[in-house]
């Protein structure tokens, strides 16, 4: 168990006191049961280790509940989200982030006043203000700022006010007035690393062209804010994004050359002091996020260790990086970055190993075993343990990111060996050209390849028709299963008993294996198919007589309007409509009150109940009240609809009311110039009045209510919308004669789709 398996009940220990967040005397108390319990169970070993885990979990939720979980009332944050502006006093607390419109300063808050007011009281806090980019702003600046402070917003995708509160900062102000006071505050030695990581960015934009000097900038000095979209988006979707940021692997290629060169130079004990404290500058260089502190920790202890001649145990280290730094900062166990550097370093040390032992056997049955352990270095570094690294952080990426780099593999194997060159090459030419830009060219000139390389064949692979899957929102739940029958099956291989269960195992045939190989290929190829496209589908299903519109929105969630008076037809329709790995409905529209339009829809709510409903009434037909009966027997939220409301589809889509009559409610998909009329409730009367009222604007589509019956569809109002595409749902050789003659003629010139 050892100090991994220590960190990790403090780890949990901080999840713990998330979900329950009991006061910290309680967790304290807890903690000294444990202790106690431990110290007179000594003699029994396994008891006296189940009892130290317990004791650390509870120490870890106590230093949860210890740390603050929001602002205190004296906080500038206690000014958010008011009618009038502020003037705050302070000083910019870090490296200012300097942006294409805006300038962001982190500023550290000593006083705060309104306008009117003659004296700023004293307050504390950091506030992230938005500044003019044409200004050059700097560490230690002291600033007065007049604006508004805003609570900083949560977004669909992500939800940046957390992100700030995990740095302390709870207030934004946004289009604010900046004016410095003075210059050069703050702490000496922060102020001279920031300004050489300035002046370092300038002398990689005066010798390397765009995009190598951003791609150069993120990689040596942290700065990924000018990396172009289209180039970071490639990165993404190729599972390479690892490269761009300051991460362990760049700290184990700078503390190589540090102890080589400083070693040589200083001797072995200098040369280990001096090389552990030019990884401390570093790191406060490029920013100290969380991968990179995790990887200077982790790189210092190993320095350490050699240092005092003892082995180095990766496993503890990691252990050790995880729990200094939750508990300097428990907050930093819910930073993406931390995870994913937590993960894919868990995966090298537990994987890396026994993949390349794997290979070495398996290579060794056509060369000889000295030339395939020679062979292993290369083809480990860069397959092998990408392939470790991904194991653990594959289900982070799909969670977080809601997609899958298929090419990922592939993608690195090429990028990795151009990476140790690019980064020795372009932090060489860019240490000289700190001091002369001349003396840096021609090492500038040696140097551009490996970034330019890098960065084409990145784009290479994401121009590939499945470079990335999209995935949607992936349930947590599969992401705890994934690990926990991962590390499952880790224990149990390591304890000694899975060789024994294996060798009783049937082996698979090669036909079994071809077809796992194929049933994996074809959910493979579906579920790329059914990604989102960031497009607004509008599909009119095949119910029969009534009307069922499937609305896919462009981010892939699904609306269901209506359903029809066959509940098989409705099911089927779905069947063929809804991905195969996302079975359910987000919302579910009653658009009408008649049984024709809604009797499909019962006993599905009971299957499978959608995430919220909207009614056009709050009472109707037999059918439309079972519905309404099932969406409150599963709990789901029913709003009612009224003119004007709206529904957000994400992406830029909207589902808005424009009316509501006796017999349902009209409704009106929109996506950027796209407008698709559904009157799925309408009747003569409404659809008269809104086409007087002028709030019948011209569509793209429309779907014919009723089935194009002229009772319903008069002329009026549809030469008013004039619908580039028709859309009529209505069963072959109707007995009721629909669609109407005349309403035909009111369309013509019109795509008509059945």
């Amino acid at each position: 168990m050892g100090l991994f398996g220590l960190s990790l009940a403090w780890l949990s220990g901080i999840v713990l006191a998330g979900h329950f967040p009991l006061p910290l005397p309680a967790w304290l108390l807890s903690a000294a049961a444990f202790a106690l319990a431990a110290f007179l169970l000594r003699a029994n070993q396994a008891a006296r280790w189940g009892l130290a885990l317990g004791c650390l979990c509870a120490l870890g939720a106590a230093r949860a509940a210890a740390s603050p979980q929001g602002p205190d009332p004296g906080h500038v944050a206690s000014l958010n989200d008011r009618a009038f502006e502020v003037r705050i006093l302070g000083t910019v607390a870090d490296d200012p982030d300097r942006r294409e419109t805006y300038t962001a300063l982190r500023v550290a808050v000593e006083a705060v006043s309104a306008p009117a007011a003659s004296d700023p009281r004293p307050t504390h806090g950091q506030v992230l203000v938005y500044a003019s980019p044409l200004e050059a702003w700097a560490y230690g600046d002291r600033v007065e700022a007049t604006g508004r402070l805003e609570t900083p917003p949560a977004f669909e995708t992500f939800n940046y006010r957390d992100y700030l509160a995990r740095q302390g900062i709870y207030s934004q102000m946004r289009r604010a007035t900046v004016t410095r006071l003075a210059s050069d505050g703050g702490n000496p030695l922060l102020r001279a690393l920031f300004a050489y990581r300035r002046h370092a960015h300038e002398t990689v934009q005066r010798l390397f062209p765009e995009p190598e000097a951003s791609l150069l900038a993120g990689i040596l000095l942290g700065l990924e804010r000018d990396i172009p979209r289209e180039v970071r988006r490639a990165f993404d979707d190729t599972g390479t994004s690892h490269i761009i940021a300051i991460s362990g692997f760049n700290i184990t290629i700078l503390a190589g050359i540090f102890v080589s060169l400083l070693g040589r130079w200083l001797g072995a004990r200098r040369g280990s002091a001096a090389a552990l404290a030019a990884i401390g500058l570093y790191t406060l260089l490029v920013g100290a996020d969380a991968p990179v502190v995790r990887a200077a920790i982790m790189g210092g202890l190993v320095l350490a260790a050699q240092r005092l001649g003892r082995q180095v145990d990766a496993l503890a280290s990691l252990g050790a990086a995880a729990l200094a730094m939750t508990a300097v900062n428990p907050g930093v166990l819910r930073d993406v970055g931390f995870q994913l550097s937590f993960a894919a370093t868990l995966g090298l040390v537990l994987y890396a190993p026994p993949l390349q032992a794997r290979f070495i056997d398996l290579a060794s049955r056509w060369l000889p075993r000295t030339r395939a352990e020679r062979l292993a270095g290369p083809v480990g570094e860069f397959l092998l343990f990408t392939l470790a690294a991904q194991a653990t952080t594959l289900p982070l990426t799909a969670y977080y990111f809601r997609r899958l780099p298929l090419v990922s593999p592939l993608a690195n194997v090429v990028i990795l060996p151009l990476q140790p060159p690019t980064m020795v090459l372009g932090g060489l030419a860019t240490l000289v050209g700190t001091l002369s830009l001349p003396l840096a060219r021609p090492l500038a000139w040696v140097a551009w390849p490996f970034p330019a390389l890098t960065i084409r064949a990145v784009e290479g692979f994401a121009g590939l028709p499945a470079a990335a899957l999209p995935l949607g929102q992936v349930p947590l739940a599969w992401i705890g299963g994934y690990y926990g029958l991962l590390f499952g099956l880790t224990a149990a291989t390591r304890s000694g008993w899975w060789p024994r269960v294996a060798a009783r195992l049937p082996r698979l045939s090669a036909g079994a294996t071809l077809a796992a190989l194929a049933v994996a290929t074809g959910l493979t190829w579906r579920a790329y198919a059914d990604r989102p496209d960031g497009l607004l589908h509008v599909t009119v299903l095949d119910v029969g007589s009534g009307e069922a519109v499937l609305l896919e929105s462009p981010t892939g969630r699904f609306v269901l309007v209506n359903g029809g008076p066959s509940p098989v037809a409705l099911s089927e329709g779905l069947g063929r409509r809804l991905p195969l790995l996302a079975r359910g409905l987000d919302w579910l529209v009653l658009g009408g009150t008649a049984d024709e339009q809604v009797a499909g829809l019962v006993g599905l709510v009971g299957r499978a109940p959608p995430g919220a409903a909207l009614a056009a009434a709050e009472s109707g037909g037999r059918a439309y009240g079972r519905v309404l009966d099932e969406l409150a027997e599963a709990e789901v939220p029913v709003a009612t609809a009224a003119p004007g409301m709206a529904m957000d589809l994400g992406g830029g889509a909207r589902l808005e009311v424009l009316a509501v009559g006796e017999h349902g409610a009209v409704l009106l998909a929109r996506h950027g110039n796209a407008r698709v009329l559904l009157p799925v409730g309408a009747d003569p009367a409404l659809m008269t009045d809104l086409a007087a009222s002028g709030r019948l604007e011209p569509v793209t589509a429309l779907l014919l209510p009723d089935g194009g019956h002229a009772a319903v569809n008069r002329p009026e109002w549809l030469t008013a919308l004039e619908p580039t595409v028709a859309l009529i749902s209505v069963e072959a050789g109707d007995r009721r004669g629909r669609p109407s003659p005349e309403v035909l003629a009111a369309l013509a010139g019109r795509t008509l789709l059945r």
